[in-house]
Formats: C-alpha cells, structure tokens, sequence
C-alpha cells in the first residue's frame, strides 16, 4: 500500500496529502479487482463439485418453499402492523445515531478530546471515520 503521512517529512503539505490519498485509492481499486477474481476462481471451483450442486438444488427448492410460507405471513394484519413498528424504530434509531454522532464532533471540537465521560461514569473513545463516495450530480 502507499506511505502514511508520518512517514513523509512534511505531512501538513496538502498536495502530499492528496497524493497520498489518491494513492491509496488506486491500491484499494486493484486489491477489490483481484479479490473479485480471486472470489470468482473459488466460486467456480465449488459450484463444480457434484455433492455441492445436488445440495444447493435442495436448498433452493427449500428456499422456494419458505418464501411461499412467508408470502402468506407478511399479509396478516398483525405482521403488517409489527413490520411497519419495526421500520419506525429502526428509523428512530438511526435518526438517534446520526445527532448522537453530530453531537459527538461538536464534543470534538469544543473540548479537543475524542474520550467521553458517560452517565455511568465509563470512559468512552469517540472514533471518528472518514470515507470517500460519488458525488451525486
């Protein structure tokens, strides 16, 4: 992979960090290239093996048959009901995170530490990720 800011001398240079950046991405695409075909190698070698095939014909017959099972279930009111609660919850929960995590860099930045001190008295690390995707136009 490419070299870590602290291995260069001037890290706090933004066209080394850039570059730096660009670099990893570029090792990141051919790594994800090669363990795609890697992956498809593998694939292909198990779904040759006869055992492997018979056995995979009776799991997608038995698949069939639960997804016509689960059809029928997913029409009862009751399981309406339950799923639409559960799809408010898990969107409560994600809204909660999200202010949760905005809360927690604005903590970053007023005190200048990344630990946090909970209700309990347990001392907490605040991680931060960062990661890069498409801008959409």
């Amino acid at each position: 992979m490419a070299q870590t800011p602290a291995s260069k001398p001037d890290s706090s240079n933004l066209l080394a960090l850039e570059d730096l950046i660009k670099g990893y991405l570029a090792d990141i695409a051919a790594a994800r290239e090669k363990l795609k075909a890697h992956k498809e190698m593998l694939k292909s070698t198990i779904e040759q093996d006869k055992d492997y095939s018979e056995v995979a014909e009776k799991q997608s017959a038995v698949k069939k048959e639960v997804a016509k099972v689960k059809e029928v279930l997913v029409k009862n009111p009751s399981v309406i009901a339950t799923q639409q609660k559960v799809n408010e919850l898990n969107t409560q929960v994600r809204d909660a995170q999200q202010a949760l995590s905005d809360y927690l860099n604005q903590y970053i930045q007023l005190t200048q530490s990344t630990e946090f001190v909970g209700s309990d008295g347990e001392v907490l690390q605040i991680e931060r990720k960062a990661r890069l995707i498409k801008k959409k136009v």
